[in-house]
């Protein structure tokens, strides 16, 4: 994982700038304190699932609200910036500046002691917020922790539903996905019986002339091995069929997975229960929203005074 520094670690560098350029552009300002603190290419390229905007830039945005807070810059007109009365202050510090350091000084204090004293329930409450997190940080983490849960509930569900009902899931996950060019009359379960370690086949093509073999196996504790995957690829040569996808709600051993990337001649997608779990969250199968959050930002347009 790409590590991009925290929101706070942009604000010295960002005061910096200012203090080298004088007045800017707030989009000229980021992308040059980006420079300066010497992100790499790699870092740059990171983007915020959630948003899908740059993390880098969100964060040097998050490091320009909480200096304007302090005193450590203003706004002299809309898009630009410049330094503020305490700027000379911050930078005489000669280190990074921390959000404890933001804290201290009495612009901050003004702004946020009125916000605790009003009656407003709906104010964020600072004092709980986690140092080096921005806002948007916390509500990614807590949408992490609450998917984690999800994960670990749709496994042990898993676990409580028969073999049938584990490869109609499977076959309903993956109708989800596109599979068969997302008509369902493509993916079709195999009948129980002597199937040949084949769970259900999906049609590529209207005609069926290319075939996607599906396995489905509902394990509680214990891991598909190798000699079982091995039957699947038998299977899947017996029938001419040379893509796979093998499912189970528990995992794979370490022989199983590397024998599948091992193969030449066919195609075996491996999804164990976790992998399985994400795919249901990401398409909306046995899952349903519980509750949409809106966050609202201010409209700089509104507030423009260019007539137009």
């Amino acid at each position: 994982m790409v590590e991009i520094p925290k929101f706070h670690e942009f604000m010295t560098p960002l005061l910096l700038v200012l203090k080298e350029n004088g007045e800017m552009y707030r989009d000229d300002a980021f992308d040059a304190t980006i420079e300066k603190v010497g992100l790499t290419d790699e870092q740059k390229a990171v983007i915020r699932e959630s948003t899908g905007r740059s993390v880098a830039r969100e964060r040097v945005g998050w490091a320009s609200s909480y200096l304007k807070q302090a005193g450590g810059l203003i706004r002299p007109k809309r898009g630009y910036m410049c330094l503020g009365p305490n700027a000379d202050d911050f930078l005489s510090l000669e280190r990074l500046l921390t959000v404890a350091d933001i804290k201290k000084t009495k612009e901050w204090q003004a702004i946020h002691n009125a916000r605790q004293a009003s009656k407003n329930e709906d104010i964020y409450d600072s004092a709980n917020e986690q140092e080096n997190d921005t806002p948007q940080d916390l509500i990614d983490k807590g949408i992490k922790r609450l998917n984690s849960q999800l994960i670990g509930d749709l496994i042990d569900n898993f676990k409580n539903i028969n073999p049938a009902s584990f490869e109609s899931l499977v076959l309903k996950v993956l109708a989800a996905m596109g599979y068969g060019g997302g008509d369902e009359r493509r993916i079709q379960g195999v009948p129980r019986g002597p199937d040949g370690g084949i769970d259900g086949k999906i049609n590529e093509d209207k005609l069926g002339l290319d075939q996607i073999y599906i396995q489905a196996k509902r394990y509680s504790d214990n891991s598909v091995g190798r000699p079982t995957i091995q039957s699947f690829v038998g299977a899947m040569t017996g029938g001419g069929c040379r893509k796979g996808v093998f499912v189970t709600s528990s995992s794979f051993t370490s022989e199983a997975i590397e024998f599948a990337k091992g193969l030449r001649d066919q195609r075996l997608i491996l999804i164990d229960g976790v992998d399985l779990a994400k795919l249901m969250i990401e398409h909306s199968v046995g899952v349903q929203v519980k509750e949409v959050i809106k966050v609202s930002k201010i409209d700089q347009d509104f507030f423009s005074d260019d007539e137009s």
